[in-house]
């Protein structure tokens, strides 16, 4: 299979990286996007980074190219319709002796609306054979991403009134095939993160001075590159098994940017108005164990159990670039996420295969973390698609995902309230803030699966040897 690497797959490559710049939502648990396959999402990503996926498994397991011979790219599209929303209960000041539902400050409207909007995100891999021993791939997606954004007038606000959260990435691999049952792959991976939140309730400012940093809209905002690796194995130790273990390490980001505080605040003291920031974020290293198990010509059952370290996400100071002085602080206080799949595949014929599968996953995000930016919460995958052979060359997969999130409790105050003794990381030490999540999603995903070259022909059975005694 030796070759020069072809160009046409490099100019794929960059086209689809184009299109991932378009926004992306966190339909993993936090602000994770599992996006990455529409073949897995037919089966609620149960057998990631296994063959049964097409190349799109490489994304939890770089080994996974060893799989395809030839030439092979695989463009994934996934649109994500998310409803999640938050109701208030109560929005006083920091003793809880004043209801600002009423007089003076009139923040009255209970419910936040959608925080989510209808996105649009994408994943392409593409691999490339060198010898029977060499693979080489890139991989291009948005691993983490959200976009959220309260109604106006939402009671909520002053803890969150819009959070765009994007990253962007490309991932150069190398596989390995040792024998035909082992199999080994890594990759680079460079990733680009852009971060905006913003927060403040301009109603704040019937208050007087005493309301002017809550009145007063503040966006803090960054980027930055970061580098971080994927590493995997791919085992087949019995027929028509095959396991699969991955690991995508962890990405620090450097942000720089802009801490943008608008009025009343900037007009009593406009020293404070924008200020250059940094301030260093870890993104969680995953890492999934796969397995497939094909029982005969029509069935294949697979499973996935993974593990992400978003404990790593505490609080995330903000400090100035110029004194290097502390000026705020992101919370999130997160836990370990666990992802638990189990799925199957149905051949109905030479061309068509049906899938499905569930899901459960436990959020990092507890009802005493959570806030009004992202209201997610522990949910249950239902899945299913369709797999269709065009022809030798060319593949198609279309896959839907309904996802039910558990209700939770909103409860923004400090340490010792009754309803969250620990305090939410969150809060401000000037507002609580009391309410309620709830959420289900929507995804639907297609892919379109190419192989550049030809198929080497089947071998020819030899002549039966007829001998004349």
């Amino acid at each position: 299979m030796a070759g020069k690497f072809p160009k046409n797959i490099l100019v794929s490559s960059v086209s689809v990286l184009t299109l991932v710049l378009t926004a992306s939502t966190a339909m993993a648990a936090g602000f994770a996007s599992r996006q990455q396959s529409s073949a897995g999402q037919g089966f609620s990503f149960a057998g990631a980074g296994t063959s049964t996926f097409g190349l799109g498994s490489a994304f939890w397991n770089p080994a996974n190219i060893t799989n395809f011979e030839g030439r092979r790219s695989e463009y994934n599209f996934t649109i994500v319709d998310a409803n999640t929303s938050i109701t208030s209960d109560r929005l006083t000041n920091a003793n809880g002796t004043l209801n600002f539902f009423g007089p003076p400050a009139n923040v009255g409207r209970l419910d936040s609306g959608n925080l989510n909007q209808t996105t649009f995100t994408t994943a392409s891999y593409n691999s490339y054979q060198v010898n029977n021993f060499l693979w080489v791939g890139l991989q291009t997606g948005a691993p983490f991403g959200s976009r959220t954004k309260p109604d106006a007038g939402f009671s909520g606000s002053v803890y969150g009134s819009s959070s765009t959260v994007r990253a962007v990435a490309a991932t150069p691999t190398i596989g390995i095939k040792l024998t035909d049952w082992l199999s080994f792959g890594a990759g680079v991976t460079i990733q680009q993160l852009n971060v905006s939140v913003k927060s403040g309730d301009p109603r704040f400012a019937a208050l007087g001075a005493a309301g002017a940093g809550l009145a007063s809209i503040v966006d803090i905002r960054g980027d930055s590159y970061g580098v971080g690796f994927t590493a995997g194995v791919t085992l087949k130790p019995f027929q028509g098994t095959e396991i699969a273990l991955g690991f995508r390490s962890s990405i620090n980001h450097k942000l720089e940017g802009e801490f943008i505080i608008g009025r009343p605040l900037a007009a009593l003291n406009p020293a404070v108005s924008e200020r250059l920031i940094k301030a260093s974020v870890n993104l969680p290293e995953i890492a999934t164990f796969g397995i497939s198990q094909q029982l005969n010509d029509k069935w294949t059952l697979t499973g996935t159990v993974q593990w992400t370290n978003w404990s790593r996400l505490n609080v995330v100071p903000v400090t100035s670039r110029v004194t290097g002085a502390p000026l705020t602080g992101l919370g999130f206080r997160y836990r370990d996420e666990y992802f638990f799949a189990g799925g199957a595949q149905y051949a109905l014929n030479d061309q068509w295969k049906l899938r499905g599968g569930v899901a459960y996953e436990r959020s990092p995000i507890t009802d005493e973390t959570r806030g009004v930016r992202i209201a997610d919460n522990d949910r249950i995958w239902l899945s299913g698609g369709v797999g269709y052979k065009f022809n030798e060359k060319l593949d198609f997969d279309l896959s839907y995902s309904h996802l039910f999130l558990k209700n939770g409790r909103v409860d923004i105050v400090g340490p010792g309230n009754g309803l969250n003794p620990a305090g939410n990381p969150a809060f401000n030490g000037a507002v609580q803030f009391n309410g309620r999540s709830r959420g289900q999603v929507d995804i639907i995903s297609a892919a379109l699966k190419y192989r550049f070259d030809d198929p080497a022909p089947a071998p020819v059975a030899a002549a039966p040897l007829i001998k004349k005694f």
